[in-house]
């Protein structure tokens, strides 16, 4: 793409620190909500000349966002402290085995050891911590482990459905359980107990357990999906969807935008001939007027990232921002079939 001088800075790679700047003020002037979600691929990778993570969520912060990021944790410790003090409301940490070598596995080559550091760390600045954790069929042995764990400091455990994704369709079904099952024993056994609470209104409905100490374990159910809208209607991937049209507006590294995670082609460009950011009239009129109040931001800054989930025993990723020619490490640490 080319580059004026003056113009907002862009490439395939990563968001530029002028256009999240110009991003964001143009956000709230359309009346967007003020949630923004700093999203994978891993974002602290993210750097811009002399700018890096820290500087992205003091630009939201100072304009009275609720940040929340999303991290697989592995440079954590070199920035949690930096973090707290700019003001990161929520830092969900994606953790999905505690096994050093299910997790170098699933990951593609990840270090438990360094994502452990980084959580002493993280823990010890003060920051707001959850656990994001994919479940997959055979390998949740050590749930128990981490339901300890985010008991003992008083975390929240998200588990994550599988995502289907045409890249990881083969392999899928022979990889998905339901956080119900997953659960199952742990519920009988008293280990977790449901409660209620009203702290999230947005997206689909969630199940929510306490521990003993007061952690907290819950997933999202499938059931609740709303696929109300005429694009979900009309869509042929309708039933393998997780998230609905409208769920959150996606900004990708290219300068798109979408207000679907699984179909590529609902995106569009919100630069214009002249590198100038701008929302296309039929857009902010149609689809984004009937969410823009409500949803969050979320931002993929980065195209690269230093992992590649996947399935623990194959070369294959589940990752969904696959397909998108993004930048990922090959799965090279990995089990072969």
């Amino acid at each position: 793409m080319a580059r004026n001088a003056g113009d907002i800075v862009m490439n395939r790679q990563y968001l530029s620190m002028k256009y999240i700047s110009e991003l964001a003020h143009l956000w709230l002037k359309m009346g967007g909500s003020k949630k923004v979600d700093i999203a994978a691929l891993e974002p602290m990778l993210w750097k811009d000349e002399e700018y890096n993570i820290i500087d992205v969520v003091a630009i939201f912060k100072d304009l009275g966002f609720h940040v929340s990021m999303t991290s697989n944790g592995a440079y954590l410790a070199r920035f949690a402290q930096n973090l707290y003090s700019a003001g990161l409301d929520l830092l969900r940490i994606s953790w999905h085995s505690m096994s050093d070598t299910n997790y170098k596995y699933i990951t593609g080559g990840g270090k438990l050891s360094k994502l452990l550091v980084g959580l002493e760390e993280a823990n010890k600045s003060g920051l707001n911590i959850s656990i994001n954790r994919v479940l997959m069929k055979g390998y949740t042995s050590d749930l128990y482990d981490q339901i300890k764990f985010i008991d003992q400091y008083k975390m929240r455990l998200k588990l994550l459905d599988l995502y289907w994704t045409p890249d990881s369709a083969q392999d899928y079904n022979r990889y998905y359980i339901s956080p119900q099952d997953a659960l199952s024993e742990f519920i009988h056994s008293g280990c977790i107990v449901p409660f209620s609470d009203d702290s999230h209104k947005h997206g689909r409905s969630r199940v929510k357990f306490q521990t003993v100490s007061g952690g907290v374990v819950e997933y999202k159910l499938q059931e609740t999906v709303n696929r109300n809208s005429t694009v979900c209607q009309e869509c042929n991937e309708k039933n393998n969807c997780l998230e609905g049209f409208g769920d959150y507006l996606r900004v990708f590294p290219d300068a798109s935008v979408s207000l679907c995670y699984l179909r590529k082609d609902l995106s569009i460009s919100i630069l214009d001939e002249k590198n100038k950011i701008y929302f296309p009239r039929f857009f902010t009129n149609g689809y984004l007027s009937e969410f823009i109040h409500d949803i969050p931001l979320r931002l993929v800054l980065e195209g690269r990232c230093n992992f590649n989930c996947g399935f623990p025993d194959s070369k294959k990723s589940w990752c969904l921002k696959q397909g998108r020619g993004y930048f990922f490490p090959e799965r090279k640490d990995v089990l072969t079939k």
